[in-house]
């Protein structure tokens, strides 16, 4: 797993947090830690604590719908030579579906195209349901047996695979829209919580030179 990355907001708020927990283990040193220090300290690293589990959540799950977002193989080959050794993926866009497909141009021919496939699991949900339509439609209509034996066994298999995909596509959506909401809550906490602490950090006026220069070298 990826290591967990936080936001900017994030780490300054984990920096001013550590700078107090160094200054009540000072005040604590000398004897001088008040009941009043003593809690805003706890409070300090129940916070820390929570903002690196937020940010391990949170890239634990951007790692997965990142995968999720790259299972699709293209299999792509260029409409001139029908070849695939030469291609080079340009960009992605979207087709009159509304889903989004990648780009490519053919360093053989010089031809650039557009591989009229999803190239992302949720499109190819839709891709799948329109093309099995399709082929049950053809099926209707078709008279060789054999024909109609092979579509139907490839009808089994692509819905076996839309039954697989979909669940896990609506976890991913599910776990994505609680951390969207999830983010929210943090960034107030993080805004309320920064503040607060800034107006504590004016409230002393000086430092010893020693926290100052240890906090200006962890910025």
């Amino acid at each position: 797993m990826k290591q967990a990355t936080l936001k900017p907001n994030e780490r300054e708020l984990i920096k001013l947090i550590r700078f107090f927990s160094k200054r009540a283990a000072k005040l604590m040193e000398e004897g001088e830690l008040s009941a009043e220090h003593t809690q805003m300290t706890a409070a300090c690293q129940n916070l820390e604590t929570q903002l690196l589990t937020h940010a391990t959540n949170r890239t634990a799950i951007m790692d997965k719908r990142e995968r999720l977002l790259n299972i699709i193989e293209d299999n792509a080959q260029c409409p001139k030579c029908n070849k695939a050794d030469m291609l080079k993926r340009t960009g992605s866009t979207t087709n009159e579906h509304g889903w989004k497909c990648n780009t490519y141009k053919c360093r053989r021919c010089n031809t650039s195209f557009t591989w009229n496939r999803p190239n992302n699991p949720w499109d190819m949900v839709e891709f799948l349901e329109m093309y099995i339509g399709q082929l049950q439609l053809a099926m209707a209509a078709e008279q060789n047996q054999d024909v109609i034996n092979h579509t139907e066994d490839a009808v089994a298999q692509m819905k076996e695979s839309l039954n697989r995909l979909r669940p896990v596509l609506q976890t991913s959506d599910e776990e994505v829209d609680a951390l969207q909401q999830k983010e929210k809550e943090m960034d107030k906490l993080i805004h309320q919580f920064k503040t607060y602490l800034q107006i504590e950090k004016i409230k002393l006026n000086a430092y010893p030179e020693e926290d100052t220069e240890d906090e200006e070298d962890n910025q």
